[in-house]
């Protein structure tokens, strides 16, 4: 599934954009921009909130999910 997000993000977009179908072009201007992959974006995007959602105080929010996001940041 991944795959076919980042084709559609990245490759697909790049496409449009420059108006190739040159995968060599696509991958230079992907290097150029330094576009990461889905994956990897959606990888750093989540750290990022747990991150975040793990050092809130506020009591309105459950202690199970800070714990959750804490574990879940640990096998990271």
């Amino acid at each position: 599934m991944c795959q076919s997000i980042n084709y559609v993000v990245n490759i697909t977009c790049i496409r449009k954009i420059f108006s190739t179908r040159s995968q060599e072009t696509i991958d230079v201007c992907l290097e150029m921009f330094n576009c990461l992959q889905t994956e990897q974006t959606a990888v750093i995007r989540k750290r990022k909130f747990l991150n975040k959602f793990s050092v809130i105080n506020n009591v309105l929010y459950c202690q199970v999910f800070v714990l959750n996001a804490k574990r879940e940041l640990e096998s990271c």
